[in-house]
């Protein structure tokens, strides 16, 4: 009596475990964000769609503490060109270099400063 509740609650419980990890590494942002940003274990990637290209880029990586924040610099993205970064380049203000072993990031911010002069930022939760 017993097997025909188990079988579907199984099926259930497997179905709701494969939904809650299926968008691990997209991060909430709107379609038409002038920046794209998507993390995973190993690389922040981030995308211009802001139609001019991009200096003075800066990532930072933030914690729920704001204590260390750890930053990696890109001189010039180009208009519509996707940059990876590996995580462990990122270095914050005395050097420490980033592990997701010790610090659990709340955050990804990215900054530039468009050739028209205007300043393209955007701000993701890690994911």
């Amino acid at each position: 009596m017993r097997l025909p509740f188990a079988v579907p609650l199984t099926l259930i419980g497997f179905g709701l475990f494969l939904a809650g990890c299926s968008d691990q590494g997209a991060a909430s942002q709107a379609a038409d964000a002038p920046l794209k940003v998507q993390t995973s274990q190993m690389f922040i990637t981030v995308k211009n769609d802001s139609g001019v290209p991009l200096t003075d880029v800066t990532i930072s990586i933030v914690p729920p503490t704001r204590t260390a924040v750890y930053t990696k610099f890109f001189g010039r993205l180009e208009n519509s060109e996707s940059r990876d970064a590996m995580l462990g380049d990122f270095s914050s203000r005395d050097g420490t270099q980033f592990s997701l072993r010790v610090v659990k990031p709340k955050t990804v911010e990215v900054k530039g400063t468009g050739a028209d002069g205007k300043t393209y930022s955007v701000a993701v939760p890690w994911k």
